[in-house]
């Protein structure tokens, strides 16, 4: 079944590779959610943002930087969050991310001392 399917969006819409498909419907979703984060600040004048805005003649200025600043927080953070908390192939019989993290291995290191002694970063 088409993901794309269930939200009915057409067909061609959405990318066809699913790490695009995953990042396009999350950077919407984010984008939504910063338009209506927009929309409550000015709704609710928090810090008294909506009458700054109305009392100054650059208003469409002002708000669009605060739309697409929003827009643009919301949509990296929602896109971010689905990548994090993506399966991989290693660890899809987990569960995810959220599993165990896995067995320690040890590893050798070999020790280098040359003729001058241990590397210094600064002198005494």
């Amino acid at each position: 079944m088409n993901p794309g399917s269930r939200l009915n969006i057409p067909r061609g819409f959405l990318p066809r590779q699913p790490l695009f498909r995953l990042l396009a419907i999350n950077g919407l979703a984010g984008a939504g959610l910063g338009i209506l984060f927009v929309i409550g600040i000015l709704a609710l004048d928090i810090a008294g943002i909506r009458s700054l805005l109305t009392s100054t003649g650059e208003w469409v200025t002002g708000l669009a930087l605060l739309a697409m600043g929003s827009v643009t927080m919301f949509a990296s953070v929602a896109m971010g969050g689905a990548i994090m908390l993506m399966r991989s192939p290693r660890n899809a019989e987990s569960g995810g991310s959220m599993g165990s993290p896995g067995a320690l291995v040890p590893v050798r290191v070999r020790h280098h001392s040359g003729a001058s002694g241990p590397s210094r970063l600064w002198r005494d």
